[in-house]
């Protein structure tokens, strides 16, 4: 499906726990989950054809999904979300 416009029609929405893949390593399986409650605008289709990519540059390429919340889905989610000194500070308690 081709996502199109300014209100991203044809977009799929998905809740907050819904399995967005599957990764298989090492015989040993993990789902990724959307996280937030919105609309999934693409799939990173490159994935399939090079997986070392997810490690590689998590950031550029080896995305696994971008996804479009709803304002304020994303405003309760941020504010569960860790700054930076707390995420630190769990880091280094490990």
């Amino acid at each position: 499906m081709k996502v199109t416009g300014k209100r991203k029609k044809n977009a799929q929405h998905f809740e907050s726990n819904t399995a967005l893949c599957k990764v298989l390593i090492a015989e040993v399986s993990y789902i990724v989950r959307c996280c937030v409650k919105g609309s999934l605008l693409e799939v990173n289709d490159r994935l399939i054809k090079q997986p070392e990519l997810i490690n590689m540059m998590p950031e550029r390429e080896g995305y696994v999904a971008i996804m479009m919340p709803r304002p304020a889905d994303w405003l309760k989610a941020k504010a569960s979300l860790l700054d930076f000194e707390s995420y630190q500070k769990l880091r280094t308690k490990q």
